[in-house]
């Protein structure tokens, strides 16, 4: 078992507010900047942990967070561990159904957003079944068991005024075990029921220290970390208290759209991401092409050329430090010039584009993990990627390949089970307490992690053939002008694929300046659907007879999280993409059949 550092990750939390040189935390808002430093942070928990207790939050409860990234939902997660209950993320776009079972399941009884209006309306007539719900902005509107969280904080100031105050904040801070779960994070069901991940202080703590000691250094003194992603996802919520473990300067942004212009405002050094902000980092660099003219051009796209092709693992030679100099320098500069990790998780990045910002001198880490794992399984090491590979587990993990090649997975960050799920918790470890991915993979001769596919996603066709759709999606999505893929297949006759169009990249193709470009006219454009079914052609002839795309639809809906379409993680939501092109899909199979 790994030797902790801390005891929970409250105990890690506080211990970094306390650090002489810690530079504190900021928050992008409307009004600008907001900086919290060591003393703030510190003062507001500990009276939030106090106010909590004074409405009754109590062991063994829970409080639900609907919020974006933010150092208030950092806040609330460390005084709601002070209270030795659990903090449950939510989304303000799920189901009525499954929000209220989650919060069933998890005795959530509290809720803390940031406005009443990010809600939808099915979700916000539930309010009145919490005992309170504390809205961080100001300017919302409250319910009636409302209260805003600048009004929480001054209840708790009052409060920590009381003699006993302080001996219960530290009684409580070092009561909490390293082996009590402090959050349920759920997950989608196979059978549509949510599944309530456990994590525990060990769970969390014994990866970030090992992450820090082996794997990536950040310096607290140099380093400008950027929050993009929602903390309410595993990923980023351990790559927050991995930087306070490291005491590191954090930027929380106010909304991954703006990511480009705070990039620019901050020059950050380290951020993590999800593979969809990279493609679109990517994008940005090779559309700069276009406003240049001449000798220059042809440069540019020979640089280019060179980086999507060469090996990053090869010495670097004369040519690519020539193409550094006059191409690549300036591609760094303007994504503030100064970042030195990024670490891509959440979904397979496109090989050719990690191979490409690597090559440019944007050190990329690639890793894979699952929230069961809290969450990260393996890593790339900087300097060390290998595109197309998920990296070398950690070093505390046991990683194998099981049957039917499953990643199986065994160590102090695997979680212990589903919440109130005996049944399937038989059903998820091997014999020997290895945790049952469900990932299919591959390790190289020298301990490299691939991915092949998904077991639990895999689509059998009505003839009885089975096809594995997210190797066949990424090689869809490598397309340009193909935003992303999603492959159709189950109970069908033969493999089909709904394409969303790349609006940003048709728009090139088709050389449309300003706003001389139409979205219905690209779609039915003879020479983008011949550029694409040139692509499904290349991608078909990699592919089993029963796996190849018979046919493909072309959708120009945007693809974003607030439409429903997409995850928090930029994922395509399969269940709900299938439901609302249905007539798409039924068509591409009518056509075999007349």
């Amino acid at each position: 078992m790994e030797p902790l550092q801390y005891t929970s990750l409250a105990h890690v939390f506080f211990a970094n507010c306390d650090r002489e040189n810690f530079a504190g935390w900021f928050h992008r808002t409307s009004e600008g900047w907001v900086h919290f430093s060591g003393t703030r942070l510190r003062h507001e928990t500990q009276c939030l942990a106090l106010a909590f207790r004074a409405r009754g939050l109590a062991a063994g409860k829970s409080i639900g967070i609907v919020a974006e990234s933010c150092p208030e939902w950092i806040m609330a997660d460390v005084a709601t561990q002070l209270n030795q209950a659990r903090v449950v993320p939510l989304f303000p776009n799920i189901s009525a159904e499954n929000f209220n079972y989650q919060c069933d399941d998890a005795s959530v009884e509290v809720l803390v957003l940031n406005n009443l209006s990010d809600l939808s309306p099915t979700i916000g007539v539930l309010m009145p079944r919490f005992k309170a719900v504390i809205c961080i902005d100001k300017k919302s509107e409250l319910p009636s068991n409302g209260v805003y969280w600048d009004d929480l904080v001054k209840e708790g100031e009052v409060l920590s005024k009381q003699p006993e105050s302080s001996l219960w904040l530290n009684q409580q801070m070092h009561s909490l075990n390293p082996d009590d779960v402090f959050s349920i994070i759920y997950t989608s069901g196979s059978t549509g029921v949510p599944k309530g991940v456990e994590l525990t202080h060990r769970n969390m703590i014994s990866q970030i220290q090992v992450i820090k000691r082996d794997f990536l250094r950040v310096n607290c003194l140099s380093d400008v970390c950027l929050v993009v992603l929602p903390v309410a996802h595993a990923f980023e919520r351990m790559s927050v208290y991995f930087y306070t473990l490291c005491g590191a300067k954090l930027y929380f942004a106010d909304s991954p759209r703006n990511t480009a212009e705070i990039v620019r405002e901050i020059s950050p050094t380290v951020m993590t991401v999800v593979p969809r902000i990279l493609e679109r980092l990517y994008e940005s660099m090779t559309a700069a092409g276009e406003k240049i003219h001449g000798i220059q051009k042809f440069v540019y796209e020979r640089a280019i050329a060179y980086a999507k092709s060469y090996d990053p693992m090869e010495r670097r030679g004369l040519l690519c430090n020539i193409y550094d100099k006059l191409v690549y320098r300036k591609m760094r500069d303007a994504m503030g010039g100064r970042f030195r990790l990024l670490i891509s998780g959440g979904g397979a990045l496109n090989k050719s584009i990690c191979r490409f910002l690597l090559n440019v001198g944007f050190d990329v880490c690639e890793g894979y993990g699952l929230t069961e794992c809290s969450p990260v399984v393996s890593v790339n090491r900087p300097g060390c990627a290998r595109p197309g590979s998920v990296g070398q587990p950690l070093t505390h993990l046991q990683v194998k390949i099981g049957d039917h090649s499953e990643v199986l997975v065994k160590g102090d960050s695997v979680f212990k089970g589903y919440r109130n799920r005996p049944d399937l918790n038989a059903e998820i470890f091997t014999e020997d307490g290895f945790f049952k991915t469900g990932d299919q993979g591959y390790f190289d001769r020298d301990g490299y992690l691939y991915l092949t596919g998904r077991l639990k996603e895999l689509l059998k066709t009505s003839t009885g053939k089975y096809v594995s759709p997210n190797p066949i999606e990424l090689e869809l999505g490598r397309h340009l002008l193909i935003e992303q893929a999603l492959v159709i297949a189950n109970d069908r006759k033969f493999a089909s694929a709904l394409l969303f169009l790349n609006p940003v990249n048709a728009k090139r193709f088709l050389k449309r300046v300003g706003n001389n470009f139409n979205l219905e006219k690209a779609l039915k454009s003879r020479r983008i659907r011949e550029s694409i079914n040139r692509h499904v052609e290349r991608v078909n002839s990699k592919l089993n007879h029963w796996e190849q795309i018979r046919h493909w639809t072309l959708i120009g809906d945007e693809l974003t999280v607030e439409s429903g379409l997409l995850t928090p993680t930029l994922k395509i939501r399969r269940s709900v993409a299938e439901a609302r092109f249905a007539e798409e899909i039924e068509k591409m199979y009518e056509e075999t059949s007349n």
